[in-house]
Formats: C-alpha cells, sequence, structure tokens
C-alpha cells in the first residue's frame, strides 16, 4: 500500500482527536505544558495500542486463512470500515451534541474515558490497514506525530477560539477516509476482479 495513503488514513482518524481536544481546550481555564504532555502522551499511546491491537486482528484472520478470497474479501472489509468511518465522522460534525460550558480543569479520568472510545474506532481502522497489508512502520510513524500534533493543535485552537472548529475537522477527517476507502476499492477489489 501506499504511504501516502497510509498517512491519509491515519490524518483521517486522528482528525476525531482533534475535536475532541478542541472541547477541552475550549472548557480549560489555562494551558499547562505537563497537561499538554501527559494528554499527547495518553492519547497517542492509546491510539497506538488500540491500532496495532486492531492489526495483529487482521494478521491473525490472514494467518488462519478465515477468508475463502482473502485479497476480495480483505479489501471489501476494509473499504466499508473506511466508508463508515467516515460517515459515522459525518453523523458527528451535524449532530449537536451538548457540551457543558463551563470553564473546569482537564480531568484525566474523564479525558481517559473519551480517549478509549474514541480508540475502538482506531482498533477498526488498525483491521482494516491489516487486511490490506498497510505498511506498519509507516503507520507507527504517522500515528506518533499525527496524534501529537493533533492533541497540541486541538487543545490550543479550542483555548483561544473555541469549539466551533470540530464540525470541520470532523468532515475534512471523513472526506479523507473516503478517499482512502475508494483508492481501497480501486486497488484490492477492482484489480482483482
Amino acid at each position: 500500500m501506499n504511504i501516502w495513503i497510509s498517512i491519509l488514513i491515519i490524518i483521517g482518524i486522528s482528525l476525531d482527536a482533534f475535536a475532541t481536544m478542541e472541547v477541552e481546550g475550549a472548557m480549560a481555564p489555562e494551558i499547562k505544558k505537563g497537561a499538554l504532555a501527559i494528554a499527547c502522551a495518553i492519547t497517542t499511546g492509546l491510539s497506538l495500542l488500540f491500532f496495532f491491537g486492531g492489526y495483529f486482528l487482521s494478521f491473525e484472520l490472514n494467518e488462519h486463512n478465515v477468508f475463502s478470497n482473502e485479497e476480495l474479501t480483505a479489501g471489501f472489509i476494509s473499504s466499508a470500515i473506511f466508508f463508515l468511518l467516515g460517515v459515522r465522522l459525518i453523523v458527528k460534525a451535524i449532530q449537536k451534541e451538548f457540551v457543558h460550558e463551563k470553564r473546569r480543569e482537564f480531568g484525566f479520568h474523564s479525558y481517559i474515558r473519551l480517549v478509549v472510545v474514541m480508540s475502538l474506532y482506531t482498533l477498526a481502522a488498525g483491521l482494516a490497514c491489516g487486511l490490506i497489508l498497510a505498511n506498519v512502520y509507516a503507520m507507527l510513524v504517522a500515528i506518533v506525530i499525527c496524534y501529537v500534533l493533533v492533541v497540541i493543535a486541538g487543545i490550543l485552537t479550542g483555548y483561544h477560539y473555541g469549539f466551533e472548529q470540530k464540525t470541520y475537522a470532523y468532515a475534512t477527517g471523513a472526506v479523507l477516509l473516503w478517499v482512502v476507502g475508494t483508492y481501497v476499492v480501486l486497488t484490492e477489489i477492482i484489480s482483482v476482479l
């Protein structure tokens, strides 16, 4: 798989983290460097854990020959995952979620819960990437760089401008995931047929 497509996947799924961090930043009375570093470490670590958990699951499925026509089935499942992840982001962009606008200190218990829920979708992306044999090293580097950048950018954007930019982040992530889904359809499904 093309390295640029791998990077698009990670950017697309990491924009969900950007939107979540934007809300957290909008509620923070001040940005502390230590809390920002911990937020980067937690988000990046959990995203790596869940992504490679999904990747390992797909490796096991391929190893045990679960699918009869491996390449075609992997292409269908992966493209469906990318399209559905994009739909999920569009739903989040359209949906007006309630945000209790109140200045509060950065609470790690509620924050970890948000990141774990967000990382479940990263698990699905890892499964899709493993099925189409995405480059593991490119994904590792992209996850670390993208998640650190989106956490910092999301918190600072929320702190300075509020959380209204999250709609654009969701929509952009959805478009990127749909581009990847289309690429998978063209390269993994149509080329096999």
